[in-house]
């Protein structure tokens, strides 16, 4: 018995060590080396327009939420923040905003793929939105600048409302 619980113990740990709930704790000012110790394993990294590296950790396909570790360039901690929202959402400008600026702003999509038929390309980030689920697509011209966004509601996960 006491060998099941320090296995259980065991895994309980590591899979904390990878989550990226575990860097809304980290001091601002931590190194990149303290944020890859607790949050894991970037998906993805980039250096934004203002030149500060990104480090992104999507929770999709099941998740509802991307977590961002923004550094300076020296490599220190600014912060840790949610960005799937909808206050980044209104930051979306139809015929404006590019694809690096949706890229730099949400992170990786849970999808992209090309339309059929259509000169689109479109990414489709899945978010919690005032308690509710939703798909955040966007669709992008040829030229690379957002053309639509389309928030969409997943009622597949309302079943629990309505007693079913």
């Amino acid at each position: 018995m006491k060998t099941i619980t320090l296995a259980a113990l065991a895994l309980l740990l590591a899979a904390c060590a990878g989550n990226p709930y575990s860097g809304r704790n980290l001091a601002q000012g931590a190194s990149m080396a303290e944020v890859e110790a607790k949050m894991g394993k970037p998906k993805e990294t980039l250096v934004d327009s203002a030149g500060y590296p990104v480090w992104f950790y999507p929770t999709a396909p099941n998740g509802r939420e991307t977590w961002a570790a923004r550094f300076m360039p020296d490599g220190r901690l600014v912060s840790v923040e949610q960005r799937l929202t909808k206050e980044n959402i209104a930051r979306i400008v139809l015929g404006t905003t590019t694809q690096k600026q949706v890229r730099e702003l949400f992170g990786p999509p849970g999808l992209a793929y090309p339309l059929p038929r259509l000169p689109f390309e479109e990414w489709d980030y899945v978010m919690l939105v005032d308690n509710r689920y939703y798909d955040y697509l966007i669709r992008f011209s040829p030229d690379g600048v957002v053309r639509d966004t389309y928030l969409l509601h997943d009622p597949i996960y309302d079943a629990g409302d309505k007693g079913v």
